[in-house]
C-alpha cells in the first residue's frame, strides 16, 4: 500500500524555499544604501583665549556622479567644555547654509535641515561660531579631552554619511604674575622709603 499524505497540515516552508542569493539581495535591498554624501566637521582656529572663538566648520562632500540633493541634515551636540558664541555668525557656502541652521548663543545643538548640496563632485560648507563655556578651560588636547572634542558621537545625521573625526580646541592658561610674599612687599617698602630720604637730604 501507498502512504496517503495530507497535504493541507504541511507548512509553508515545504513548499517554499526561497534561494540564498535571492535572500541576500532582499536583505541589501531593504538595508538600503549608505548615502553617497559625508559629513566632516573641524575647528579652526585650534586653539583660543580663554572666551575667545573659534569657527566650527561642517562638510558636506558629494562624490563625482552624485546628483545635487536638498535634504541633508544633522544635528551636533557640542561637548560640555563648548557653547554657541556671541554672535554665532551662522554661514557657509552651501546655498541655503545660513537659512537650514538654526545655532542660538550660549547653547550647545547646532541643527541643519534640508541642507542644499551641489552635485559632484562637490563640497560645501556650514560654519558657526563656537567659544569655551564660562569657568571652563582646557590646557591641552593631548588625549582628545571629551569636554572640548567634537567627533563622530556627537553627531545625528540624515541622508548624509557621517565621516566626522575627532576635533579639538584648547585654552592654555595664563601662566600667574608671581606675587610678593608680606615680608618681602614690607622690605620693599622700606627700601623705597629709604631711597626717598636719601634723596631729600642730598
Amino acid at each position: 500500500m501507498f502512504a496517503v499524505t495530507n497535504f493541507a497540515t504541511l507548512p509553508l516552508k515545504a513548499f517554499v524555499r526561497p534561494a540564498p542569493l535571492l535572500l541576500a539581495v532582499a536583505a541589501l535591498l531593504l538595508a538600503g544604501s549608505p548615502a553617497a554624501q559625508t559629513l566632516n566637521k573641524a575647528f579652526s582656529p585650534t586653539t583660543i583665549a580663554d572666551g575667545g572663538t573659534t569657527t566650527l566648520t561642517f562638510t558636506v562632500t558629494n562624490p563625482a556622479g552624485s546628483p545635487a540633493v536638498a535634504n541633508v541634515g544633522f544635528v551636533d551636540t557640542l561637548p560640555s567644555g563648548l557653547r554657541v558664541a556671541n554672535p554665532a555668525a551662522v554661514g557657509g557656502t552651501c546655498a541655503n547654509a545660513a537659512a537650514a541652521t538654526t545655532a542660538t548663543a550660549g547653547t550647545s545643538t547646532i541643527t541643519t535641515i534640508n541642507l542644499q548640496v551641489p552635485a559632484g563632485a562637490s563640497s560645501c560648507t556650514v560654519t558657526v561660531n563656537v567659544t569655551n563655556a564660562t569657568g571652563q578651560v582646557n590646557p591641552s588636547c593631548a588625549g582628545n579631552p571629551a569636554a572640548f572634542t567634537n567627533d563622530a558621537a556627537n553627531v545625528v545625521v540624515t541622508n548624509v554619511t557621517n565621516g566626522v573625526t575627532p576635533s579639538c580646541i584648547s585654552m592654555p592658561v595664563p601662566s600667574p604674575i608671581p606675587m610678593l610674599d608680606e615680608w618681602a612687599l614690607t622690605l620693599l617698602a622700606m627700601l623705597i622709603a629709604f631711597a626717598t630720604l636719601r634723596q631729600l637730604r642730598s
